[in-house]
C-alpha cells in the first residue's frame, strides 16, 4: 500500500535553499510548505524538478531527519530557464527496498537550491508506504485511457478516464501507470472506498522513457477496482493541459459478476 503526495511552487530561490509549498491534497493534510505524515509514513521514492541555471539542489526536512541528517535528493530532473518537468530517462531515488522511515504526524518538507533567471515552476513528488515494496508478477495486460479535463497547473487536477476498449466484467488489480501529456509532473490514481492515492511520474512524450518502478508490478499492487467502478487520476501538470493519455497495467482476479 502506498500513496502519492507533491511540493510545487513558481520561485527564484536567487541561491539559497527554499522550502516549496505542498500542493493542496483531499487525503493528507496540507498547510503551506508542510505536508503532515500520514500512517504510510515511509518514504519508498522520491523525485525533485529543480532549475538547472545555477546549484541544482533538493533535500526533504522533517523532525525525525534532523537526528541524524536531512535527506539530499539526487539525481534531479532539471532544466535551464522554463517550467521543470521530468527527464527522460526520469531521475528518480529508489528507496523500495529500503525506506526512510518517518514519524506518523509530523511535518514533511521539500527544500530546494538554485539561482534561475527568473521564478521557475519546480516541484518535488513523494511516495509514502506502509513499509518496503514487494514487486508481483502475474497475467498482466495494459489498457489504454483518455481523459479531456483541463488540468490547473500546479494543483492535483482530478479527471475522469475513458477506456479505449471497455474492460470485461470483473474484478482488476492496478500494477502499473504511464500518464502522459504536454506539462504532466504526476498522476495518481484515485480509487473508490480507497484512501492512498498511488501514483507514477509523467511524461510529456510518447517517446519518453519512464522510470521502470511504475510498470508491470513493480511497485506492487496499487489496489483493486470492479470493471463498472474504474479508478478517476489526479493529475499534476506544469500547464492547463486538456489531452491527457493514460496506460493502466492490470492484472485480473476475478471473471465475471
Amino acid at each position: 500500500m502506498f500513496t502519492t503526495v507533491a511540493f510545487y511552487e513558481n520561485v527564484d530561490q536567487a541561491a539559497a535553499w527554499n522550502t516549496l509549498n505542498g500542493v493542496a491534497d483531499q487525503h493528507v493534510r496540507v498547510v503551506g510548505v508542510d505536508i503532515q505524515v500520514p500512517s504510510l509514513n515511509q518514504i519508498i521514492a522520491v523525485s525533485g524538478g529543480i532549475d538547472t541555471t545555477v546549484a541544482q539542489r533538493a533535500r526533504l526536512v522533517s523532525p525525525s531527519l534532523r537526528v541524524k541528517s536531512l535527506f539530499m535528493v539526487a539525481p534531479l530532473n532539471g532544466q535551464a530557464a522554463a517550467a521543470q518537468e521530468p527527464d527522460t530517462p526520469q531521475a528518480m531515488v529508489d528507496l523500495r527496498k529500503i525506506p526512510l522511515v518517518l514519524v506518523p504526524g509530523e511535518q514533511l518538507n521539500f527544500d530546494s537550491f538554485a539561482n534561475p533567471v527568473a521564478a521557475q515552476d519546480q516541484w518535488g513528488v513523494v511516495w509514502l508506504a506502509d513499509g518496503p515494496i514487494v514487486e508481483v508478477t502475474g497475467s498482466i495486460f495494459t489498457v489504454r485511457a483518455t481523459s479531456a479535463t483541463a488540468a490547473v497547473a500546479g494543483a492535483w487536477t482530478n479527471v475522469a478516464l475513458t477506456f479505449d476498449e471497455d474492460l470485461p466484467r470483473g474484478r482488476y488489480q492496478l500494477v502499473g501507470l504511464r500518464p502522459e501529456s504536454t506539462g504532466m509532473v504526476a498522476a495518481r490514481a484515485v480509487l473508490v472506498g480507497v484512501g492512498p492515492r498511488p501514483g507514477a511520474l509523467g511524461c510529456d512524450l510518447v517517446g519518453d522513457s519512464q522510470h521502470p518502478m511504475f510498470r508491470y508490478g513493480g511497485l506492487g499492487v496499487w489496489g483493486e477496482f470492479e470493471d463498472i467502478e474504474p479508478p478517476t487520476m489526479d493529475v499534476l501538470a506544469v500547464s492547463a493541459d486538456a489531452a491527457q493519455v493514460f496506460y493502466l497495467d492490470l492484472i485480473q482476479v476475478r471473471a465475471g459478476i
